[in-house]
C-alpha cells in the first residue's frame, strides 16, 4: 500500500479520521513557501466534504479553521470549503449573498444563484452568475491584489486589446466583468495558420500596452516544484532522465533577458473569437505584465498539447494541430522555449499523475522528452486512446 502523503497524514490526525474512511486527493499546487492540497473526505454517512490542507506560511487576515504557529509565523492550517482564509470573499459568493448584493448595487438583477467554474485554493475563484440581462462573471481574488487588477483591466480596456471592462469591485476581493465578446476559440476551431496569425497580432499589441508591473513568473522555481514531487513517483530510469532534464532546464530557463508586456498565461482557453474567426475578447488577463516573450509562447503550447492528450475527438485533434504548428512558429532556441515547455508540461502531467491518471502523466512526460532532445511532437503518444486518427 502507498505511503500517504504528509498533508493527508495531517488532516487524519487534526480531524481524526479513522484509517478505514476514505479519503482522496483532489488538487495540489505550490502556494507561498509550501502547498495548498485539497481532499474529499467520505464520512461514514456518504456525506462529502472538501477540506484543504495549507503550509504556505502566508499570513491572512483572519483564520476560517484550525491553525498552527501564530499569527506572524503561520505554520500548517486546515479549512473546510469555501471558508478559504486567502478569500474571504469567497464563503459569501459561494452562498450567494454577496454576488447578489454586489451585482444589485449596478442595476444587475440575479436570476440563478452563482455557479462555481473555477477554483485555485488560496488564489482565485470564478462563479458564473445568470442575470436578466446576460451573463455575469464574478472573480474572488485575494484583496490586496484588486486595486492592481482593477487598473490593469482598465489599461489594457484603454489600449484596445479586447479585454472586458470590470463593471463593479469590492475591497473584499470581488470584481464582476461581463460575458467576453464573441464564442470561445476551440468552438470555432479555425484553421491553425489563421488563428496563430490573429494571435502573433494581439500579442505585437499587447507588447505595446503601458504596463510596469511584471507579469507572473517563477517559472524555475515551478519546475523545481514539479520535478521533486514527479520523481519520486516514477520508475527508476523515467526519474533519472526527469532530473537530467531539470538540471538542464536550471541551467537556462530564467526571467532575466529581454521584458516586454505578455499576457503571463495565454493559452487558447483565454481567447474568443467573432463570427468571422477573428479575436474578438481575451480573458484572465490578471496576471500581465512584464515578461519575457517566451513564457507566453511556452505557455500556449503547452496548453494546446496537454489539451490535446485530455480532449477526444475533433476538439484534441484541433488541440494538437494549434500545438505543433505554434511550436513550428515560435520555437527559439536562443529564448530556450522548448525548455519552457517542458515545464509547463510537467506541470500538467503532474496534475494528471494527483488525479490518478498515470497513462497521461506519462504522455505529456513524453511530450517533454520529445521537445527537449529537439524532436517532433509525437503523434501516437499524445492521440492513443483519444478517438483522433
Amino acid at each position: 500500500m502507498p505511503a500517504l502523503l504528509p498533508d493527508e497524514v495531517l488532516l487524519r490526525e487534526a480531524l481524526e479520521i479513522p484509517d478505514a474512511a476514505p479519503v482522496v486527493l483532489r488538487t495540489r499546487e505550490p502556494l507561498g513557501a509550501g502547498t495548498v492540497t485539497g481532499f474529499e473526505v467520505i464520512g461514514a454517512d456518504g456525506h462529502t466534504a472538501t477540506y484543504f490542507v495549507d503550509t504556505s506560511g502566508r499570513r491572512v487576515a483572519q483564520e476560517t479553521g484550525l491553525a498552527t504557529g501564530t499569527p506572524d509565523a503561520p505554520g500548517e492550517r486546515i479549512w473546510l470549503h469555501p471558508q478559504d482564509p486567502h478569500l474571504p470573499a469567497l464563503a459569501p459568493v459561494a452562498f450567494g449573498d454577496a454576488a447578489r448584493t454586489l451585482l444589485h448595487r449596478i442595476g444587475r438583477e440575479v436570476v440563478e444563484a452563482p455557479e462555481l467554474v473555477a477554483y485555485r485554493a488560496g488564489r482565485r475563484a470564478v462563479f458564473r452568475v445568470v442575470c436578466r440581462d446576460g451573463i455575469r462573471w464574478v472573480k474572488v481574488i485575494r484583496p490586496e491584489r484588486v486595486e492592481r487588477i482593477v487598473g490593469l483591466h482598465a489599461l489594457l480596456a484603454d489600449a484596445a486589446l479586447h479585454v472586458p471592462q470590470i463593471e463593479a469591485w469590492a475591497d473584499a476581493g470581488l470584481l464582476v466583468l461581463p460575458q467576453a465578446s464573441g464564442r470561445p476559440a476551440v468552438d470555432v476551431a479555425p484553421p491553425a495558420s489563421v488563428f496563430l496569425d490573429d494571435v502573433d497580432r494581439w500579442r505585437a499589441a499587447m507588447a505595446d500596452a503601458p504596463l510596469e508591473n511584471r507579469a507572473r513568473s517563477g517559472l524555475p522555481e515551478r519546475a523545481e516544484w514539479y520535478t521533486a514531487r514527479l520523481v519520486p513517483r516514477l520508475a527508476p530510469e523515467a526519474a533519472e532522465r526527469l532530473r537530467a532534464h531539470a538540471a538542464r532546464v536550471a541551467a537556462v530557463v530564467g526571467d532575466d533577458g529581454v521584458l516586454t508586456v505578455i499576457h503571463g498565461d495565454l493559452h487558447f482557453g483565454q481567447l474568443f473569437l467573432d463570427d468571422a474567426g477573428r479575436m474578438s475578447g481575451v480573458i484572465d488577463v490578471d496576471t500581465a505584465g512584464l515578461g519575457t516573450a517566451a513564457d507566453d509562447s511556452a505557455a500556449f503550447i503547452s496548453h494546446a498539447l496537454a489539451s490535446a492528450a485530455l480532449a477526444p475527438g475533433a476538439r484534441g485533434g484541433w488541440a494538437r494541430e494549434i500545438g505543433v504548428a505554434a511550436l513550428e512558429r515560435w520555437d527559439d532556441p536562443a529564448a530556450h522555449v522548448r525548455e519552457r515547455v517542458a515545464v509547463h508540461l510537467w506541470g500538467h502531467a503532474l496534475g494528471a499523475d494527483d488525479l490518478g491518471d498515470a497513462a497521461r502523466r506519462d504522455v505529456l512526460l513524453a511530450t517533454a522528452d520529445a521537445l527537449l532532445a529537439d524532436e517532433d511532437v509525437p503523434k501516437d503518444g499524445l492521440m492513443d486512446g483519444f478517438g483522433t486518427p
